[in-house]
C-alpha cells in the first residue's frame, strides 16, 4: 500500500492545503463548523452524569479521553440531526477510545526494565504521531495531557471508530486507517500541529506574568483553551479528514 509515487503525490497534495487561500477556506469553513459544535453539544443529554463520573474517578486521560470524544463527536459531518438520538449512539465507540488511548499511552511503563531500545522506539513512535507531549515544545509542561490530546492521531483515529461498525476488529482497522492518513498527508498535519503549540506555548508565556498579579487570568487562559481552541482545532482536523477521506477513499477502505 505505502509506495513512494504514492506518498510522494500524497504529500504534495498535502502542502497545497497550506497554501494561503487553501488555508483560509478551511479556517473559514472550520468556523462555521465550531458554531454547528456548539449547538450539537445542547443536546448531549448525558453530558452532566458523565462528567460527574469522571471527575470522581479522577483519572485525568479518562477526563482528557472523554473531552476529546464528546467535542469530535459534536464535530463530525453527520447525514442525522445531532439531538438526542445522534448522542445516544457509538456509545462503544467511546469506551473503545478510552481505554485504547489509557492502554495504549501506558505501554512505556512495561519498557522501564531492561529492553531500552523499546522505550526508545516507542518514544519515537509517539513524537511522529504528535503524542510526545509536552516535552515538544517549551511553555506547555503546565498544561500536562490536555497537550496530548490535541494530537491529530487521536483525533484522526476517533472520527474512524465512530465511522466504523461497533466490532472490535473494526477499531483495530479504525486504528490502522488513522495512522496511513497521519502518514500520507504528514506535511499538513506537522505545520498544523506545530502551529497549535507555538500559539498555546506564546500565550502561556505571555499569560504566566500576568498570573502574579491577577490571578484570575490562568482560569481566563484556560477556559479559552478548552471551550474555543481545542474544540476550533478539532473542527480544523475534522475538516481536513472528511476532504482527504473523499479523495484518497481507497487508501482506508477496501473495495
Amino acid at each position: 500500500m505505502f509506495t513512494f509515487e504514492s506518498i510522494k503525490a500524497s504529500f504534495i497534495e498535502s502542502f497545497n492545503v497550506l497554501k494561503l487561500d487553501n488555508i483560509k477556506l478551511l479556517a473559514l469553513v472550520s468556523l462555521n463548523s465550531l458554531l454547528f459544535l456548539y449547538t450539537s453539544l445542547l443536546y448531549a443529554w448525558f453530558l452532566p452524569l458523565a462528567l460527574l463520573v469522571v471527575l470522581v474517578l479522577d483519572v485525568p486521560y479518562l477526563i482528557a479521553a472523554f473531552y476529546l470524544t464528546v467535542l469530535v463527536k459534536a464535530a463530525r459531518p453527520s447525514i442525522k440531526l445531532k439531538q438526542v438520538a445522534y448522542w445516544q449512539q457509538t456509545l462503544f465507540a467511546d469506551w473503545v477510545l478510552f481505554f485504547g488511548v489509557l492502554i495504549f499511552l501506558y505501554v512505556p511503563l512495561f519498557f522501564k526494565e531492561g529492553a531500552h531500545w523499546a522505550t526508545y522506539g516507542y518514544d519515537l513512535i509517539l513524537k511522529l504521531l504528535f503524542l510526545s507531549g509536552p516535552a515538544w515544545l517549551p511553555g506547555t509542561e503546565s498544561l500536562g495531557i490536555i497537550v496530548v490530546f490535541v494530537s491529530p492521531f487521536l483525533i484522526l483515529w476517533t472520527l474512524f471508530m465512530l465511522d466504523a461498525q461497533t466490532t472490535a476488529w473494526s477499531y483495530v482497522k479504525a486504528f490502522g486507517r488513522a495512522v496511513t492518513m497521519v502518514i500520507y498527508n504528514y506535511p499538513f498535519f506537522l505545520v498544523a500541529y506545530a502551529a497549535l503549540r507555538i500559539i498555546i506555548s506564546l500565550s502561556y508565556l505571555v499569560s504566566m506574568p500576568l498570573v502574579n498579579w491577577v490571578p484570575q487570568v490562568a482560569y481566563l487562559g484556560w477556559l479559552i483553551l478548552l471551550v474555543a481552541i481545542i474544540p476550533y482545532w478539532i473542527c480544523l482536523i475534522t475538516n481536513f479528514y472528511v476532504k482527504r477521506l473523499h479523495e484518497q477513499f481507497s487508501l482506508y477502505y477496501e473495495k
